[in-house]
């Protein structure tokens, strides 16, 4: 192989560990995962929330009060990632659903969104050394349609089938490999444990 080569695929394959790394933290944030969203950000990273300027991991540590009446699903979208050696800018777009509030006082609350993040590699992970969040839109549509039988037949489903919460079937279909180990087919009969 090339060095030309080499250096497509390495410079391909920091791009998507970057692109895990976004992904991740909306995956954690999503799942009201501390330790995975926690992993994204480097010790030191600073994190420009606009109601938050905190280091990263303080950022995370102020999710814990949000989360028992926020519920969130953040789609992202295309990242332009532009490296230099061990650092890298990221801009990606991401739109964002909240569920806000508890019991009956829920209202839903979507958002347009960019991250800009410097990014950085230490060995051969990259993480958050500094997140900015810039908000380019925000529709508060009110009251939220209630997850009951009048929409959806919500009453007979089981509560993990109800994401963004620390026990949703995320937790346990995504808790084992697609493959049991060794296994070169997938265990047709395999079902998760309720």
């Amino acid at each position: 192989m090339s060095d030309d080569t080499i250096a497509t695929l390495e410079n391909l394959l920091d791009r998507e560990k970057i692109r895990q790394n976004i992904a991740r933290y909306a995956r954690g944030v999503d799942r009201q995962d501390m330790a995975l969203v926690t992993s994204t950000y480097w010790p030191e990273a600073w994190d420009s929330h606009g109601m938050l300027e905190c280091t990263g991991y303080e950022f995370c540590e102020s999710l814990d009060a949000i989360w028992p009446t926020m519920r969130m699903n953040h789609t992202i979208g295309q990242s332009y990632i532009e490296l230099r050696g061990n650092f890298a800018n990221a801009e990606t777009y991401a739109f964002a659903y909240h569920r806000i509030g508890e019991g009956g006082a829920t209202k839903d609350v979507f958002i347009g969104a960019r991250f800009a993040d410097r990014i950085e590699k230490r060995g051969d992970t990259w993480k958050f050394i500094h997140r900015a969040v810039m908000y380019d839109w925000y529709r508060d549509v009110g009251p939220s349609v209630p997850w009951d039988d009048s929409i959806f037949p919500f009453a007979n489903m089981p509560q993990q089938s109800f994401g963004a919460t620390k026990d949703d079937f995320s937790w346990t279909v995504l808790a084992n490999s697609p493959l049991e180990r060794g296994a070169e087919e997938r265990n047709a009969d395999w079902r998760p444990a309720l």
